[in-house]
């Protein structure tokens, strides 16, 4: 009985925490100005698939209270909920990582899948059999792992062209920015696993489930709303990529050029103009007396690096320096000398371009 009622409550808490934060979620107010509008179709298609979890699991509890528990009804809610939920939350992360990338066709496609996979359920639930319905939710459950699956790839792709635009705009390590995601996904694909089995399984289980399942509300709440402080970063990274687009269509750049590009790039770096913090490309253009447009051509043609690895270069060049030179300075002092805004940064950033830690590469260095 003890057992039982901690179940019940637990659910209940569930059900209305991931209501009140869906609720929240769609009366929050983006920041004003055009380029937060697909932040704000974003981050209302996820409040929605918060919703749906919401009154998903308030269909349980009710279910389960009323003493009509059904495992097979159950399994097929979950099913439905979460294969909507997985369509909403693809949907609204790929709008938000990559303005106009989820086209009108690829929606309608999703309210495809999703009526199709409502009517193989349905079916699947008036077979009068119990082993054939559950040979069906067996049959159903695959389709939403590769539902799942699809979804999760896609998510992948936008994230990493969002990541590749970043680095060609900005110059810090902007996974910082955007590193909510992995966690998020790895939370909802582990709630969708575990989904269809949990009716069948003691009530522990389903305790251990719904409060997974809260931890990953309050995580995606917090980190899509946070999202907007930063999102006029990826929209400008996006119109990056659609200027970088047009400028690829048009003629090299002439040696002439590139030669004066080189000159205004060594008085720039002999300046130290790599060091300031949060640099982006148009900065270190206006500081080079060039725009973004031959700047970033003349990275790609000549130095055939992103604006962000340019930068990441010069300042582990300079970091190893210092390193060797200036023993009581430490770790985080360096990072701050030449240009990175947390150590942790400017610890991933160096390992990922000399293939080890900073520390690691001082003692190396005494010991040698």
């Amino acid at each position: 009985m003890i057992s039982q009622e901690i179940e019940h409550n637990i659910v209940l808490l569930g059900w209305v925490i991931a209501l009140l934060l869906g609720i929240l979620m769609l009366a929050m107010k983006s920041p004003s100005g055009p380029a937060h509008t697909y932040y704000e179709r974003g981050k209302n298609t996820c409040a929605m698939a918060l919703i749906l979890f919401g009154v998903e699991i308030l269909f349980q509890w009710i279910l389960r209270i009323t003493a009509t528990h059904n495992p097979i009804l159950s399994v097929s809610c979950y099913l439905l909920t979460f294969c909507a939920a997985t369509l909403l939350f693809a949907t609204g992360f790929c709008t938000i990582m990559s303005p106009g990338v989820m086209t009108d066709k690829q929606k309608r496609m999703n309210v495809i899948v999703l009526i199709v996979y409502c009517i193989l359920l349905l079916v699947n639930y008036l077979l009068p059999h119990w082993n054939w319905q559950v040979t069906g939710l067996i049959v159903c459950s695959s389709l939403l792992l590769i539902i799942t699956c699809i979804a999760i790839v896609k998510c992948i792709v936008v994230y990493k062209r969002a990541i590749h635009n970043l680095r060609t705009y900005y110059s810090d390590l902007v996974e910082n920015i955007m590193r909510w995601m992995p966690g998020v996904g790895a939370g909802i694909l582990l709630f969708h696993v575990s989904a269809p089995f949990v009716c069948f399984c003691p009530r522990w289980v389903s305790i251990y489930q719904v409060s997974l399942g809260i931890i990953m509300f309050i995580y995606t709440f917090i980190c899509i709303t946070n999202f907007s402080h930063h999102y006029s970063t990826v929209a400008n990274a996006a119109n990056d990529e659609q200027e970088s687009a047009v400028d690829g269509q048009m003629n090299s750049l002439s040696e002439s050029l590139k030669k004066v590009l080189q000159d205004k790039e060594q008085r720039w770096c002999e300046r130290g103009g790599y060091r300031t913090p949060g640099l982006t490309i148009d900065q270190a253009a206006r500081d080079m007396n060039t725009n973004r447009s031959y700047l970033s051509r003349y990275l790609n043609e000549v130095r055939h690096m992103t604006f962000y690895t340019w930068i990441a270069q010069m300042r582990i060049q300079e970091a190893q320096t210092l390193l060797s030179t200036d023993h009581d300075a430490s770790i985080e002092q360096i990072a701050m000398r030449v240009g990175f805004t947390t150590a942790s940064t400017f610890s991933s950033t160096f390992k990922k371009v000399v293939g080890m830690t900073p520390y690691q590469w001082r003692i190396s260095r005494q010991n040698g």
